[in-house]
């Protein structure tokens, strides 16, 4: 008998195909820097197939030959610093900076399993069986799970229960608040870190030690955030960083799970919070668990509940809580009324007064005595007060931040009535906020105020035609609702409308219609019905004038629907619901379809969005996305450089619309990241190591990925790992 690296079972020798899980021995492993299946490591943990892997490591199924059982063996390998060789155990390091970003992960990729290790029993929390360092990197042996994540469920359901959802939730504060004790942050909950194991039990997975450690020591690495659920001290490379940073990930998770929404990017709320509460949504849940919930979401990390404890306490229903709302700081419009300019140009010759006795020697001070309001310390050398760039270009903003030794980078954009387009919105760093030299200041730039599409509503009925208008954006009340008598139009259809169809307005706009309260008139007579097709509506409307005038009676339009077609043009009645030529009663109202032409869509301005959000935008409008990426040194890691089409073009319905998505900053030595077969090759010199060139892999099929938590990664000591000059 021997074992199946897919699943671990016992299979005869000689099966190719485990009978169990389909695994098909020898399958080609999908990355040349994963470990071999059969590998074994310390002497009794032999390596299976590949679970998952994220940027800092790669997780395996493993077998505990001593102990007899199934596990899961978490390697460190963070594809930014490291590669391996087809073929190879041992992990080779870049050389320069990489070396000691590699080793500060390692370093608390070891610490915290250890640390973890301690709460072995405690349900909540993933067992850890042991941890060491070997390959040039390190392992952790922690419990196998067998279950599906909160993401896998939501992709099948779109959303869970209320009930379901607070018992998970209430489980995973449970987890928190022990870890939160010994002073370990998890960094990253989400739905893909939350695991329902097969017998109901609720784990976390994940904890980010190490890919904290690793951003923390490096000024170039984009910040590792699920957007969404992150809050923004995590944009941050010195955010201050403590429970309540967990407490945003688990509102924002319980929140996507009860509603299936994920909420708007925190750092996007920083200005304008569009989160609605789950009660405007159309979702009940009980009014002190939904205060909760939105305190969690609060951007300001002192107005948000403090502790997993007292949100637990909560969610059992032990406790009631109020809703504290946030004052969202506005970002102000950089033109300014004439007695503000003059106070400006006031306060500036006194500030040129003050700077000139400060040339002289007349007056002096001294920067370090400077401190920000409630500080105990002064400002250091290092040390500077991030400004207030609220309202101008990136380029304005960038010269400012660049004279203080300070980065800039675009993180997103949303709508804004305010700040007029391509301006900031919102920053973090919060303007005022202490900030390093060196460090990275994230920016949301304002889209301008949004536009919609007016849509016709001439034929509708009332109550659809106030939902479409509500449903644009636009705004409604039973004020802009006026009635009047109309021959040609039936009781309870519009008849006219405030803003032209296919007018481009801003959201919120007001729309006033005018309903149709029927025909004064009460007569009936039999009528022949005239051929409308091939007609616009204002030139059936004039028909059925010309022919009361002639005959005395009313015809009345009733709903008008209207469909796409390639075939009849734009605007003309493609058909109508009383035949030509029948006879009919005056109060039986004509219907029409009118022709919508080919199918156009508005190609929405995605530019600055992230990712994810930029391809979920173009598809709910009706478009196709393809993405490629390079690199950008303004725009974040992650979010959108440009796009194909022009934002509110017309195109057809189906086009594909290519984004161009950033890599972040140009690495300065062009290292590859992910090798496809050997690790980077040392320049050519005498004294400088070279890489292990990767022999041919086998032709086998190769393993379906599968999809699984990002993992954590460590260092090793020096002797034990090969550094190889990065190119």
């Amino acid at each position: 008998m021997i074992r199946c690296m897919g699943c671990m079972a016992e299979i005869e020798e000689g099966q190719e195909v485990c009978p169990y899980c389909g695994y098909r021995r020898g399958t080609k492993v999908k990355e040349a820097y994963y470990l071999l299946p059969e590998k074994i490591l310390a002497q009794k943990y032999i390596v299976g197939r590949v679970l998952g892997c994220g940027g800092f490591g790669v997780t395996y199924i493993g077998w505990d030959a001593q102990l007899e059982r199934k596990v899961a063996i978490k390697e460190y390998l963070p594809s930014d610093f490291a590669t391996r060789s087809y073929g190879d155990k041992k992990l080779t390091v870049y050389s320069g900076d990489a070396t000691v970003q590699f080793e500060a992960g390692l370093e608390s990729f070891l610490s915290e399993a250890k640390r973890l290790a301690k709460f072995n029993g405690i349900p909540e929390i993933v067992d850890i069986y042991d941890c060491f360092m070997e390959n040039g990197t390190g392992y952790i042996i922690m419990e196998f799970l067998e279950g599906e994540t909160v993401k896998e469920i939501l992709a099948r359901e779109k959303t869970i229960p209320f009930e379901e959802a607070r018992k998970i939730m209430i489980s995973v504060l449970n987890g928190l608040s022990c870890v939160h004790k010994e002073g370990i942050i998890h960094r990253d909950i989400a739905p893909d870190n939350i695991f329902i194991h097969k017998n109901g039990s609720v784990k976390i997975l994940d904890f980010g030690a190490a890919r904290y450690a690793t951003a923390i020591h490096s000024r170039s690495l984009s910040v590792i955030l699920k957007p969404g659920y992150a809050p923004e001290e995590q944009y941050r490379s010195h955010g201050d960083q403590g429970p309540w940073t967990d407490i945003y990930a688990v509102g924002a998770t319980f929140y996507r799970m009860i509603t299936g929404i994920r909420p708007q990017e925190s750092i996007e709320r920083l200005s304008e919070d569009n989160v609605k509460t789950p009660s405007e949504l159309g979702f009940e849940l009980p009014e002190s668990i939904e205060n909760a919930i939105m305190n969690s979401l609060n951007v300001k990390a002192e107005n948000r509940i403090q502790s997993a404890d007292t949100f637990c306490r909560v969610l059992r229903r032990q406790e009631e809580m109020e809703r504290v709302i946030e004052e969202k700081k506005k970002a102000e419009s950089m033109k300014l009324p004439l007695w503000q300019k003059l106070l400006a140009a006031g306060v500036g010759a006194f500030a040129i007064l003050i700077l000139a006795l400060g040339a002289t020697g007349v007056i002096s001070f001294n920067p370090k005595e400077i401190s920000s309001k409630g500080s105990k310390e002064a400002l250091g050398e290092s040390d500077a007060y991030a400004p207030d760039i609220s309202g101008m270009t990136y380029q304005e903003a960038e010269d400012i931040l660049g004279d203080m030794g300070l980065k800039l980078k675009i993180n997103g954009m949303n709508y804004s009535e305010t700040i007029k387009k391509d301006k900031i919105l919102s920053q973090s760093p919060y303007g005022g906020d202490i900030v390093q030299k060196g460090e990275t200041v994230f920016v949301v730039m304002s889209g301008g105020n949004q536009e919609v599409m007016m849509p016709d509503l001439t034929g509708l009925e009332k109550e659809e035609a106030i939902r479409i208008v509500k449903a644009q954006g636009l705004l409604i009340t039973d004020e802009d609702i006026s009635e009047d008598y109309d021959d040609f139009v039936e009781k309870g259809r519009v008849i006219s409308q405030s803003v032209s169809p296919e007018e481009k307005i801003p959201t919120k706009t007001e729309v006033i219609l005018l309903v149709s309260l029927g025909s004064l008139s009460e007569e009936t007579a039999e009528l022949t019905v005239p051929d409308l097709t091939g007609m616009t509506k204002d030139e059936a409307v004039a028909e059925l004038k010309r022919l009361k005038k002639k005959e005395g009676y009313t015809y009345a339009l009733g709903k008008i629907t209207k469909k796409y077609s390639t075939e009849v043009e734009k605007g003309k009645i493609i058909s109508q619901g009383l035949p030509a030529g029948s006879v009919v009663r005056t109060n039986e109202p004509i219907t029409l379809v009118i022709s919508k032409g080919p199918e156009m869509v508005n190609v929405p301005n995605v530019v600055y969005s992230q990712e994810e959000e930029a391809v979920a935008a173009l598809e709910a409008a009706g478009l196709q996305a393809e993405t490629e990426s390079e690199y950008d040194s303004q725009v974040a890691e992650g979010c959108v450089v440009s796009q194909s089409e022009e934002a509110d073009a017309q195109v057809a319905k189906g086009t594909v619309v290519t984004l161009v998505i950033s890599k972040g900053e140009r690495p300065a030595d062009q290292t590859p990241s992910r090798p496809a077969t050997t690790a980077p090759a040392a320049p050519q010199a005498p004294a400088a190591p070279q890489a292990p060139a990767a022999p041919a892999a086998p032709e086998v099929p190769e393993e379906p990925a599968t999809e699984v938590p990002e993992d954590d990664i460590t260092v090793v000591p020096a002797d034990d790992i090969t550094v190889v000059p990065a190119d």
